[in-house]
């Protein structure tokens, strides 16, 4: 940790997760997830490649690349068995779907593995996938990648920021950590594969699989590295830092809207206008320029079994959508602080819905009495807004 610190101006707890990283690299074949290391920056000149070459110092069969394509990637993991290092995926990665395909495939070491026809026979053969890799790039990964990654965002070094050229470096320290890592991973190979380690609550599932390894290194080493681990997987994976894809993030705004609105049904027109009000979302230049539309929003919403149908609300008829129509993927998809940050819908109105031409069955014919309302005023309610709507 120190090493990384004094090469590479670092954000808070990355010296950790680095060290963690490497050791994980010298301690694969012990493991049964492979976290990606992504290297992010803003802007050039932040020290993604600077931190790769302090990489290939100290992890096992480091392999750097500044470019490579899926059939070289599966090869190239089959044939040597490396820690690759890929510099410059901004320039390549976004455009080949078939390389992102063979990354992700690669994290879980029961399903790291791509079928190809060889020879000229084109008989079919099973290539690994599984291996360590760290990949550098300016801006995001994929959300796919992203989500199978601990990631380390970079940021350009102040005047008053300094650290030690790592070219004018003595090689031979390197070479005496790169031999400890070595030895640590034979002395404590089989700790590493049976030892089960708590994970901290605010990681979600991916994130607990990508810190797992290193939570477990962190405990063999002892000392206070539990502690240190723990906090580093907090701070670079936890809650807000978590990768969420467009259609989370979809499900996220209309969530806060059904809440701002206190409502329990929204119109299709008003979904798309407001998203495309958020200056901090992608919802108003969502093709080409354009904002988001509703047919468009129909697309994002289908797989999760949402569609939009007729209801009427200030005595209106139009497409739109019901809360309760998205009860199941906000519990399944939303984290229960965004889920339970709602307040309940006091007094909904015009609670007719129209779907094929008659009225749905599931509304409350007998509204209760203004004393009956009265009477609940103040009680509080643990459930969140989605759940209290009536299915």
């Amino acid at each position: 940790a120190a090493t990384f610190r004094r090469y590479i101006v670092l954000p808070e707890q990355a010296d950790v997760a680095l060290a963690l990283w490497v050791l994980f690299t010298h301690c694969l074949e012990s493991c049964s997830v492979s976290p990606i290391l992504a290297l992010t920056s803003p802007e050039k000149r932040c020290g993604k490649s600077t931190l790769l070459g302090l990489l290939s110092l100290l992890t096992r069969r480091a392999l750097p690349s500044a470019n490579i394509t899926a059939s070289a990637l599966f090869r190239a993991v089959e044939s040597w068995f490396p820690t690759l290092l890929i510099d410059e995926a901004d320039t390549f990665l976004s455009a080949s779907a078939e390389l992102r395909g063979v990354l992700n495939s690669g994290h879980t070491k029961l399903s790291a593995f791509v079928i190809r026809t060889v020879g000229d026979q084109h008989e079919p053969r099973r290539f690994s996938t599984w291996g360590a890799k760290a990949i550098a790039l300016i801006g995001k990964l994929p959300d796919t990648l992203a989500d199978r990654s601990i990631e380390i965002r970079l940021r350009r070094k102040r005047n008053d920021e300094k650290v030690e050229k790592l070219r004018h470096a003595d090689g031979a320290a390197f070479v005496a950590l790169h031999r400890q890592c070595m030895r640590f991973a034979i002395d404590h190979a089989d700790a590493i594969r049976e030892l089960r380690v708590s994970i901290p609550d605010s990681l979600n599932d991916r994130a607990a699989d990508n810190w797992e390894p290193l939570l477990v290194i962190a405990t063999i080493a002892g000392n206070d590295w539990v502690a240190l681990a723990r906090k580093a997987a907090v701070a670079l994976s936890g809650g807000g830092h978590n990768s969420e894809s467009i259609r989370v993030q979809l499900l996220t705004d209309i969530h806060a809207l059904f809440a701002a609105r206190n409502t329990d049904r929204l119109f299709s027109a008003e979904v798309v206008d407001t998203l495309a009000s958020m200056e901090d979302r992608p919802w108003s230049e969502w093709k080409l320029g354009s904002p988001l539309t509703q047919r468009q929003l129909a697309v994002l919403l289908a797989p999760f079994g949402i569609h939009p149908k007729d209801i009427r609300a200030s005595g209106e008829i139009k497409k739109g959508y019901e809360m309760r129509q998205f009860a199941d993927a906000f519990d399944r998809y939303l984290s229960a602080p965004i889920r339970d940050t709602a307040t309940t819908v006091e007094n909904p109105t015009n609670l007719e819905s129209i779907q094929d031409g008659g009225a749905d069955d599931s509304i409350a014919l007998n509204p209760p009495k203004d004393a009956e309302i009265e009477a609940c005023r103040g009680v509080a309610d643990p459930m969140p807004l989605h759940r209290r709507i009536r299915r």
